[in-house]
């Protein structure tokens, strides 16, 4: 019994290992070499890179409250009435506008801190554009210190104006000088100044908070910025442990485990199993690449004996024999009863025998690829066999209908069209027609 032909897939697979050995393993190894580094540099030896913290930090936060009280009477307000944080103002009912500065600070540590403020009153004539100042009056409201505040406690210093009388500085103003070329305006500008030992340092923060007072004659108006805040970071550089994302975590384990695996796999096949192909293997995959690109010149059918009763020549390879076979109008047929292929003309069979490794096909439970094909037209066991020796029965009828036509019809022409001469031979009577001793 033969044996049973190795796995295609395998043989392929050992032919490019044995071919594409160095350049395998060069990469194997190049794999292996940048795995390990990766896996070193991210998982024994990160290193360290440098990262700015915040140690500390100082918020300040101030803002203007401003309420006036109604000193004249009316038929709205009680006298005493204390109207707060309004956008405007009655100028006769409450020409009086109290303003206080209120202001509060964040900090991890503080001691002697002070909170220190300068209140000024701005009157001034300024160009449209606001680029050019033609004439300004200052005075100053307040200079107060408030000292030993606590972070989160509120310092304020408080102070008046009088609406009336900032309106009569400022008519006076362009009464004297004749002329108001800009804009008057009012505000009040006040510098605050936070300082002391904060978060272990001397440390001072200031800033200037202004609010606008617009006077529009039996009113006026108070516009100020709201919570002004302003944050002071304290930072220091420090090194950390550099970190890496699970691509390259993973990645460079993975990258130095396949190169050792692939590099010790191709040492164990070379050394134990052999890459290099046997004459025998490589001769059977050659057959295997030609069974694959004639597949359309085959036909799988059992011959009868008679066919071999004729003159044989041998073919090298299969290729040759399909090669003969389109040269000379005739098929290629596969015997599963001789496990070889065979081209039949009228003086010769043409025959080319698969190598031992391509008959060990038909061992064991495999079938063969003619065998499905070619029970479709074995005869059953009890029926009787045809008399090779008659007329249109023999040999020569079953090669050409088979290896004539079949080989046209796969050639891609139409059967209807194979020469009436190729389909009759001597000794062959077409369907219909007399035996040749009655033609008259």
């Amino acid at each position: 019994m033969s044996e049973t032909p190795p796995s295609e897939t395998r043989l392929r697979l050992r032919a490019v290992l044995n071919a594409q050995f160095t350049l395998i393993l060069a990469i194997c190894l190049v794999a292996a070499a940048v795995g390990g580094g990766l896996v070193y540099a991210t998982h024994v030896d990160p290193g360290t890179t440098t990262e700015t913290r915040t140690v500390s930090s100082l918020t300040v936060e101030s803002e203007y409250v401003h309420s006036a009280e109604v000193t004249e009477p009316n038929s709205l307000f009680d006298t005493g009435t204390v109207l707060d944080d309004r956008s405007t103002y009655f100028t006769r009912v409450a020409p009086v506008l109290d303003v206080a500065v209120e202001t509060s600070y964040a900090a991890d540590a503080a001691s002697d801190v002070d909170v220190i403020y300068e209140s000024v009153l701005v009157i001034r004539n300024v160009e449209s554009e606001g680029d050019t100042v033609y004439w300004d009056e200052r005075e100053t409201l307040t200079t107060e210190t408030v000292s030993g505040v606590e972070p989160g406690e509120t310092a304020a210093v408080s102070f008046a104006l009088n609406s009336t009388e900032i309106d009569a500085t400022a008519s006076e103003i362009e009464s004297d000088l004749g002329a108001s070329p800009g804009e008057t305006e009012t505000f009040v500008a006040t510098d605050v100044t936070v300082e002391g030992a904060i978060n272990g340092e001397s440390t001072s923060n200031a800033r200037t908070i202004e609010m606008t007072i617009d006077h529009g004659g039996d009113t006026y108006s108070v516009s100020e910025p709201g919570v002004q805040s302003d944050t002071t970071e304290q930072t220091e550089q420090v090194a950390v442990e550099r970190s890496y994302g699970p691509l390259r975590s993973a990645g460079g384990p993975l990258l130095l485990l396949l190169g050792l695996a692939g590099t010790g796999g191709l040492a164990y096949a070379r050394r134990e199993a052999g890459l290099a192909l046997t004459p025998a293997e490589r001769e059977y995959l050659s057959y295997r690449d030609d069974r694959a690109e004639f597949a359309e010149w085959i036909t799988a059918i059992r011959l009868p004996e008679s066919v071999h009763e004729r003159p044989e020549a041998e073919a090298s390879t299969l290729a040759d024999l399909v090669d003969f076979a389109i040269d000379n109008d005739t098929g290629v047929v596969e015997d599963p009863a001789t496990d070889a292929y065979h081209a039949v003309t009228d003086e010769f069979v043409y025959t080319y025998t698969p190598p031992a490794l391509a008959v060990g096909r038909g061992a064991g439970d495999e079938t063969t690829e003619g065998e499905a094909a070619a029970g479709a037209v074995a005869p059953d066991d009890g029926a009787e066999p045809a008399d090779v020796g008659e007329a249109g029965t023999g040999s020569t009828g079953i090669d050409d209908d088979v290896t004539l036509a079949g080989a046209w019809t796969r050639a891609g022409h139409d059967p209807g069209t194979v020469p009436r001469d190729r389909l009759s031979t001597p000794g062959r009577r077409e369907s219909g027609s007399p035996p040749r001793g009655e033609e008259k």
